[in-house]
């Protein structure tokens, strides 16, 4: 990336010179005002393009390798109980679960529509897999997607396709939460998709989540010359070991690689295929914690979160899995009133 010193005159050299640096893919930059003649644009705008190049002030250009084709979403929604999984305590904001699931479904249909205005090459799908909630519930769910205008696919979950196999069956909360997660990995296994989300319904999310996630990721796939693993959520409890971690800037933020996770991560089809294995035993049992067979999976492909968050996870507020730090969420909360 070259600098350039200011030049008041709008000159017929300067226009050349201008043009030159464009068909030798060379960015100028004025430094004065940040603006970029070579691109018609400034600095605090978007300066990357999808699949070709990934440009970070001051560090200069980058030639993606990994290309981004098309996004898969899958949502897993549950709203017949109040309680969660793991605790008996109220969420923040003190709401019924249908009004968690709600807002987290607009968050996500909000992200959507703004990557797809920015990401035009990339294939958008959302599935929506719910357990089994009342009609009205399930009719104002559909209805949120279809107000957004969003290729979706909605279905209902069937445990009996499941529980036989498992390997516990004193808990139906748990035989339903593990069906729930493996027919969402599957239903990705037997995609075309090329990268894919899995997403807890009570995730809440920035405006700029999925696209600051899909730039990221072909940026440290390229850089690290292998796919990677994405955790939208900044969670507490990750500050509470002091260990080494490693850094990395992304499209608008910084990441640093993690070790641990919940259930909601962006993951290629490629590993979730070659780490089948592991998604096996968590569907078939039950691990303390849960999540310890993607752990091992972490080990092999680095896994990253943003910092601050890009997604709230919506437990109490004294909860170190959920209320990220240096997050106005009250206002993302309201913003996705649906």
């Amino acid at each position: 990336m070259k600098k350039i010193p200011v030049i008041k005159k709008n000159t017929f050299l300067k226009k050349l010179f201008i043009k030159l640096c464009r068909k030798i893919g060379f960015e100028i930059i004025d430094q004065s005002n940040f603006y970029i003649p070579t691109k018609n644009t400034y600095l605090n705008q978007n300066l990357n393009i999808i699949n070709k190049k990934n440009i970070t002030l001051p560090l200069g250009e980058i030639k993606i390798t990994r290309k981004v084709k098309s996004f898969l979403i899958i949502f897993r929604s549950f709203t017949n109980e109040n309680k969660q999984l793991s605790q008996n305590k109220k969420r923040i904001f003190e709401k019924d679960k249908k009004e968690y699931t709600f807002r987290s479904l607009q968050s996500v249909c909000n992200n959507i529509k703004f990557a797809k205005k920015e990401l035009k090459n990339v294939k958008f799908f959302l599935k929506i897999i719910d357990d089994n909630s009342k009609t009205e519930v399930v009719s104002k769910l559909k209805k949120i997607v279809k107000k957004s205008r969003i290729n979706f696919e909605f279905s209902n979950l069937d445990i009996n396709k499941y529980k036989s196999k498992m390997k516990f069956k004193n808990n139906k909360r748990m035989l339903a939460h593990n069906s729930h997660i493996f027919e969402s990995k599957l239903y990705a296994k037997n995609s075309n998709f090329d990268l894919i989300y899995f997403i807890e319904d009570d995730y809440i999310h920035t405006s700029n989540a999925f696209l600051e996630m899909i730039y990221s990721y072909e940026k440290f796939s390229t850089l690290i010359k292998k796919d990677v693993i994405l955790c939208a959520a900044d969670y507490p409890y990750l500050y509470n070991k002091f260990e080494p971690t490693k850094v990395m800037a992304g499209y608008k933020k910084h990441w640093r690689k993690i070790d641990e996770s919940l259930c909601t991560y962006l993951i290629s089809k490629k590993i979730l295929i070659e780490n089948w294995k592991n998604y096996e035993k968590m569907y078939l049992n039950t691990f303390d914690p849960y999540e310890k067979p993607l752990h091992a999976i972490y080990k092999k492909y680095p896994c990253f979160s943003p910092m601050p968050s890009l997604a709230l996870h919506m437990t109490n507020v004294n909860s170190i899995y959920g209320l990220s730090p240096l997050v106005d969420w009250l206002k993302i909360w309201n913003d996705n009133k649906s």
